[in-house]
């Protein structure tokens, strides 16, 4: 069934009404470091963010899916695989690095993305990379696109490059 809205002589589909169905995510190859790029989270955040330029992908479902990899001053790096979807501005966690290689994350479901947290990576990449105004990007360069753009307009008082 197809939800509508008419007005006058003007009618809009919504599309159907049926419920939203995951696609099954398929793993990347594990991120290459000059691969890697940057993306700004906020002034007081000391980790550096980066996100895999050739694993980022729409997927028919409206998920966005990406290779993450977090690097703190201390040296420790952690890097997921993670998919958001817009619709609902929810985060999920598919898959961890270890030794170079992918391991299933353990309780992976749907999480709502942190509103107000200044240090929440996932707030960043919806709202201002992966989904802005809400909807979904239509591409992977157009993501990179607003990163990249969103990265240098920002002040990079963290002292990571």
């Amino acid at each position: 069934m197809l939800a509508r809205a008419e007005w006058g002589d003007v009618n809009i589909d919504f599309g159907d009404d049926k419920p939203w169905e995951e696609l099954q995510a398929k793993l990347p190859p594990y991120p290459k470091t000059q691969d890697l790029q940057p993306f700004y989270v906020s002034g007081i955040a000391g980790n550096q963010y980066l996100v895999d330029s050739h694993a980022i992908n729409i997927g028919k479902d409206g998920v966005v899916h990406y290779t993450l990899v977090v690097n703190s001053r201390g040296g420790a790096s952690n890097t997921s695989f993670e998919g958001i979807r817009c619709a609902t501005r929810e985060r999920k966690i598919y898959a961890v690095g270890s030794d170079k290689a992918w391991v299933p994350a353990c309780n992976s479901g749907w999480q709502p993305i942190a509103v107000r947290s200044l240090l929440s990576y996932h707030r960043v990449l919806a709202d201002e990379y992966f989904c802005p105004l809400g909807i979904s990007v239509r591409s992977p360069q157009e993501a990179l696109r607003n990163i990249r753009n969103g990265w240098h307009s920002q002040d990079d008082s963290s002292g990571l490059q």
